[in-house]
């Protein structure tokens, strides 16, 4: 099989030593761990490319980006436009922190920046909805976060499938081909260590230390990635 992904940003300069350049090769890496014999193809929707043919990948996934789902520079209402094509096709589709908000700002949901401020570090959150996919089966999941904006209204038929109070709309699925995620399963911790450290200057003491202190908690990310690959059809779901 074959995963299609749509980049739509670039690591900072200082990072790319430790961390690389592109999201998706953090999701590449990650998602090989699992499954090994999957093959990737690589957009970058941050530079205007977007695949012309749906049937070109079997599936897709949107990365996160420092730039607004909501605004609207051309890259970004262009790929809004692709996303809704997508819907249209029934395409296997998945988003991850900004990919999460331009899908559901593209399919008649509302992306804010939020008046909670930035949300960093550990997220945890309750699991409100159980689908075949999401195995092994957790009553809640902790996934590391960075975002300012987020998901205030889910489009029209969108299920919340988690949240938290500082983020209810942490998951939602639309169809049974749409999964958009506002956490970052894909992250190292370090890299989400270094995000925070860069962003000290903008939280309060007490916010910045609470931030680094989730850190030491465990993530579920492995578990999130086989999420995601089941969800789109890469790896097997259990009836």
């Amino acid at each position: 099989m074959r995963l299609g992904i749509l980049d739509c940003d670039r690591l900072d300069p200082e990072f790319e030593a430790r961390f690389g350049r592109v999201y998706s090769g953090m999701f590449i890496e990650g998602f090989r761990a699992l499954a090994p014999d999957l093959e990737f193809r690589v957009w970058s929707a941050l530079d205007g490319e977007l695949p012309a043919d749906l049937d070109e990948c079997d599936a897709w996934l949107i990365t996160g980006s420092r730039h607004d789902a909501h605004g609207d520079a051309p890259w970004v209402e262009a790929l809004r436009e692709w996303v809704r094509r997508a819907d249209e096709a029934r395409a296997k589709l998945a988003g991850v922190c900004f990919g999460h908000q331009v899908i559901a700002q593209a399919l008649g949901g509302e992306v804010v920046k939020s008046d909670k401020g930035w949300g960093l570090g550990v997220a945890t959150n309750a699991m409100l909805a159980s689908e075949p996919w999401m195995q092994p089966a957790l009553d809640q999941i902790r996934i590391l976060a960075s975002h300012q904006d987020q998901v205030a209204l889910l489009p029209p038929g969108g299920r919340r499938l988690a949240g938290n109070g500082f983020c209810p709309n942490f998951m939602f699925g639309q169809g049974e081909h749409i999964v958009a995620i506002q956490g970052h399963p894909e992250f190292p911790v370090d890299y989400d260590r270094a995000l925070i450290e860069k962003r000290q200057q903008h939280l309060a003491p007490e916010r910045y230390q609470a931030c680094l202190d989730s850190l030491e908690q465990e993530v579920d990310s492995t578990i999130m990635m086989g999420w995601l690959l089941r969800f789109l059809g890469i790896l097997p779901s259990r009836p």
